[in-house]
């Protein structure tokens, strides 16, 4: 039989081999010296990490028992939820009124005007009543456009 394997040791060691290999295990380390040491120092160890285990977790603790319990959802308040779709609606509504005055506003063309610009120079007190009224319009016209345009 060739050298014994640590994993065969190992379990030599700590009696897990059937009995039919555990025999033929032993008949090799009574022939074999190298393999019965290498089988004492690994006892050896296994009994150094024994007691330290000891001394860390003495035999007296228990352990609970695992369980895998049924997952739930953590609390959702509900005032959370409206603050957070809230401030969602808002934001979304200022981004629409950033975006509507980003857009570029449409120019009138010339043929659109019905009416000439006129200035407060055209205005003549000695002109008749209706030309008079008609400039006025004019410059009413003229002042609501310059204030818009502002």
């Amino acid at each position: 039989m060739k050298h014994l394997n640590d994993r065969t040791i190992q379990s030599y060691i700590d009696n897990e081999l059937p009995e039919s290999e555990r025999k033929k295990v032993e008949m090799h380390l009574a022939a074999c010296p190298s393999c019965r040491q290498r089988v004492e120092s690994q006892r050896a160890f296994s009994e150094k990490t024994k007691k330290s285990l000891d001394t860390l977790a003495p035999d007296d603790l228990t352990v609970p028992e695992f369980s895998f319990g049924r997952a739930t959802r953590p609390e959702v308040h509900v005032t959370r939820i409206a603050l957070i779709s809230s401030l969602a609606t808002a934001c979304a509504i200022a981004l629409i009124v950033v975006v509507v005055n980003l857009l570029p506003k449409p120019q009138p063309k010339p043929a659109d005007f019905i009416f000439d610009y006129y200035t407060v120079e055209d205005y003549d007190a000695n002109k008749p009543f209706a030309e008079q009224e008609f400039a006025e319009f004019k410059m009413r016209t003229q002042a609501e456009e310059t204030n818009t345009n502002l």
